[in-house]
């Protein structure tokens, strides 16, 4: 997903629900790693930021992460959404039911109470399927359930998961207004999406490692400012929420590999919600694809590099007149 070529290894192709021999999945696994021990690059991985030098660990037969995309499906109408440009393929796009299969990989022992599952969309919670899904996995004593939903739905399976302490959700806001949640959604339920957000939060366990989290998307011309970033971290404060989330539309990323100058202004973007989130005390994530703009942007500009490392420095320290400065703007809310 990150490398110019916007793909990564396949190792089965034009799947409609049907079971897998396991077997020669992973047998061809091991061809891709091979082929990458040896120096041959996977076309899917030419010219990526990520390929490095390292020792491959050994791997067993199961599978440490798995992401299931429930993505036909969805109530909002966000601008940035990928089947804007892909309408045809989700028109045309075979639905199934997954619960077969995923209690097929259980029986084979190849997804196991260490596998961490992700299940995305679209809006996963409205797929009929969805509740007994996620019965299945919490009954397998999958321990490690991330949801990202839009929030609009309550759902009480999610919120049972949430109190056993395996379900961790991560819902896109995206913005810090009613006005600018309809501008980027095109669904006017703005304070209903946060009003669900903190019942969530309500139900956490306290021993529990899981959590829930907000996300903010970095839109460039849209909600690139830093009062839509300022007001989206009150209102998860607000509301509760103590993990948040910033990220890069990957879309303008791969569009726009070359613009060194929005790339300037995510990156100073980007020290801001960190600086913000440190002093709400909120328990703050810079993903990958900001990791990819710095960089490329470093790879354009080997003279004047970024340190990249200020996205993963998790110490607190804020400078004094950055909180002296901010503080007169956000104490009102708290």
């Amino acid at each position: 997903m990150l490398t110019p070529n916007g793909g990564q290894p396949v190792l089965y192709e034009n799947y409609s629900g049907e079971l897998i021999d396991w077997n020669d999945f992973f047998k061809k696994r091991e061809e891709h790693i091979e082929l990458m021990k040896n120096g041959s690059s996977l076309p899917a991985c030419k010219d990526c930021f990520w390929i490095k030098s390292a020792n491959w660990d050994e791997r067993k037969n199961e599978f440490r992460y798995i992401l299931l995309n429930i993505w036909v499906k969805c109530n909002l109408f966000c601008i940035y959404c990928s089947t804007h440009s892909d309408k045809h393929v989700i028109e045309n796009t075979k639905e199934y039911n997954i619960i077969p299969v995923i209690k097929d990989m259980i029986e084979k022992g190849v997804l196991t109470p260490n596998t961490k599952i992700d299940i995305a969309g679209g809006e996963a919670t409205l797929d009929k399927n969805f509740d007994e899904l996620l019965s299945v996995l919490i009954n397998a004593g999958v321990k490690n359930i991330n949801i990202n939903t839009n929030a609009t739905i309550f759902s009480k399976s999610i919120q049972e998961g949430i109190k056993k302490g395996v379900v961790s959700i991560i819902s896109s806001v995206d913005c810090g207004t009613s006005k600018k949640f309809f501008e980027i959604k095109k669904v006017k339920c703005f304070e209903k999406v946060w009003n669900n957000l903190k019942n969530y939060s309500s139900n956490l366990s306290l021993n529990s490692l899981n959590t829930v989290r907000t996300k903010y998307i970095i839109l460039p011309n849209i909600n690139d400012d830093k009062s839509q970033i300022r007001k989206f971290l009150l209102k998860s404060k607000q509301n509760k929420i103590k993990g948040v989330i910033l990220n890069i539309d990957l879309h303008w990323l791969r569009q726009n590999a070359t613009d060194t100058k929005t790339m300037e202004k995510v990156i100073d973007l980007t020290r801001y919600f960190i600086n913000i989130s440190n002093i709400l005390e909120l328990d703050w994530q810079v993903w990958a694809h900001i990791e990819d703009l710095i960089k490329r942007y470093n790879s354009l500009n080997p003279n004047n590099k970024i340190d990249i490392n200020f996205i993963f420095n998790k110490t607190k320290y804020v400078p004094k007149n950055f909180i002296e400065k901010i503080l007169n703007k956000v104490n009102i809310f708290l």
